[in-house]
């Protein structure tokens, strides 16, 4: 019965071992601290920063396996990773970068994709994720509309952007089909809020942009799943139309 017990033990000492990196054995084998007043971990520095300095310096002892069985691996000071915990949505919305370092990263960004203003959605929402700020926007911390990449079931950005002439001439603006026609479009966001917010749909919303000459001159939100548009601004006229196409135009 003894026999089986110390077998057992090598058994799961054994095991232990192969799952704590080669390079930590090796720490341990070289320098093995303990803290003997009640430590429960095996430290590869005398002066560890995670033990309470009181405990300091820490006492050395002969590493073997079989101490793997009483104590755990310290990872502050072997090559042992920390285990990291996935940020909490509170954590990372918080996290919010100065101007300048906004700045500084859209200025990269623009050197591989170009103006910002006319970034896709892919590459917002890849920015967002980086800065959680708004593209282009330094100011704007609304976190709820920070773009993200579309659920599966979306209407695909190529079918909104084809449909984003007719949407817009729809609403019966100065902006004529001809003039439409002869914009460039670009479906720049894909906005997904984690409440309601004013224009923007809880499921999911395509964020349009209208471009002539180099100038924005209209934009266009439309409910990412059912493809009815939202709201509708001309921007040199500062006029927006709220809702679907009919309602009364509101002047700014």
């Amino acid at each position: 019965m003894v026999i089986l017990f110390v077998m057992v033990l090598s058994f799961i000492s054994a095991c232990m071992a192969d799952e704590i990196p080669e390079e930590a054995i090796s720490q341990l084998k070289e320098h093995c601290y303990i803290n003997p007043a009640g430590g429960s971990k095996l430290h590869a520095d005398q002066n560890c920063q995670s033990v309470n300095p009181r405990y300091l310096p820490l006492t050395e002892i002969e590493f073997s396996d079989k101490l793997l069985n009483q104590y755990s691996i310290c990872p502050v000071c072997t090559t042992v990773e920390q285990p990291q915990e996935e940020p909490s949505p509170l954590d990372m919305a918080t996290k919010v970068m100065s101007e300048e370092e906004i700045y500084r990263i859209t200025v990269e960004w623009e050197k591989q994709y170009g103006f910002s203003a006319l970034w896709d959605y892919q590459v917002n929402a890849a920015f967002s994720a980086e800065t959680r700020t708004i593209p282009y926007n330094a100011y704007v911390f609304d976190f709820s509309l920070l773009p993200v990449l579309p659920d599966e079931d979306a209407i695909p950005a190529e079918k909104i952007a084809e449909n984003a002439v007719s949407l817009a001439a729809s609403y019966g603006s100065r902006l004529t089909r001809d003039d439409l026609e002869n914009t460039q479009v670009i479906v720049s966001q894909y906005v997904k809020p984690d409440k309601d917010v004013y224009l923007f749909s809880t499921e999911g919303s395509w964020l349009v942009n209208f471009w002539k000459d180099d100038e924005s001159i209209a934009c266009l939100y439309v409910d990412a799943h059912t493809g009815i548009p939202s709201f509708f601004q001309i921007l040199p006229d500062e006029i927006s139309y709220i809702g679907e196409p009919g309602v009364e135009a509101v002047h700014d």
